[in-house]
């Protein structure tokens, strides 16, 4: 089954000024989350936690990858993804995944992740150390979700105002004009066959007998 995501305004350019502040909180989220993810794996390896927690250190690693080709010309971010692109992420790099087109997915997929953590391992926050960092782990997953809702929505208001219209997340970067893939009528023209001659009146033959 194919979740079906909104479709996502996406510049080319440096990123508005109104979503500045959203950006710079998002990025620290996923800083925290990159953080208190380390701690969370470290220590339900240490407290026998790990084959229980496996799947959501996976997910969580997932979200943070995406979270990180967001940022991949980000000065506190760009050594991780430097690392990412040269080995496990070698193919999404060379294909020019990155930036704002990673929004809509990572909002999805760490919310997802929160939901299912808060569901299913909240018992675990008073089983400490590990709870410490289960609980930044959730606090930071929320943070970055709601920061990437707040970018998201200012996206999305100044699309219009820019005269530009919404492309769907994988639908490639950038914004798109309206109109921008109809065919020019001057080349549709010239690419027409020359019309042939209408057959010569009388009757038959190719001199008219």
């Amino acid at each position: 089954m194919v979740i079906p995501l909104p479709p996502l305004p996406i510049t080319n350019g440096p990123p508005p000024e109104e979503a500045q502040d959203d950006l710079r909180n998002l990025k620290w989220s996923i800083v925290a989350m990159i953080g208190f993810g380390i701690g969370r794996a470290v220590f339900a390896l240490l407290q026998n936690a790990l084959s229980f927690d496996a799947m959501a250190l996976g997910n969580l690693f997932l979200s943070i990858v995406m979270g990180t080709f967001m940022f991949k010309d980000d000065e506190h971010l760009k050594k991780f993804y430097d690392c990412l692109a040269q080995t496990i992420c070698q193919m999404c790099a060379e294909s020019g995944q990155g930036g704002l087109q990673c929004l809509v997915p990572f909002m999805f997929c760490t919310g997802i992740n929160f939901a299912f953590d808060l569901i299913s391992r909240a018992g675990l926050l008073v089983f400490m150390p590990y709870g410490l960092f289960l609980g930044g782990s959730l606090a930071s997953q929320a943070m970055a979700v709601w920061f990437s809702y707040r970018v998201f929505k200012i996206l999305r208001g100044l699309a219009p105002d820019l005269g530009t219209q919404l492309t769907a997340p994988g639908a490639g970067g950038g914004y798109a004009r309206p109109g921008a893939d109809a065919v020019p009528h001057q080349a549709y023209e010239d690419g027409r066959p020359e019309p042939s001659a209408p057959p010569a009146a009388g009757g038959g033959g190719r001199f008219g007998f």
